[in-house]
């Protein structure tokens, strides 16, 4: 995808346990707003509670969140592990 970079990857890749910022979604308005209003914006850290059948399962400022696999496809996160080894090999 044209907007993943080197350490941005979709929410549904995120293993249980893994926190990630949001960095932006990848869908129209009626998903952005869905999220917003859920307190899923860009910028939010969020950690995966659950990701194996069914929907995924997301923690941010302590509210669970469940989210549909094809949501959590258009969902593009900065991977936390990722991000705090690049400020460690600056």
């Amino acid at each position: 995808m044209a907007h993943m970079g080197r350490d941005t990857i979709p929410l549904i890749l995120l293993k249980e346990g893994e926190e990630g910022i949001i960095h932006l979604v990848l869908g129209g308005l009626g998903l952005i707003s869905r999220l917003a209003s859920m307190g899923m914006t860009s910028g939010m850290k969020l950690r995966v509670v659950r990701n194996m059948g069914g929907p995924l399962i997301v923690t941010t400022n302590g509210t669970r969140i469940a989210i549909g696999k094809g949501q959590a496809q258009k969902i593009v996160v900065r991977r936390l592990a990722a991000a705090k080894e690049k400020a460690d090999l600056s």
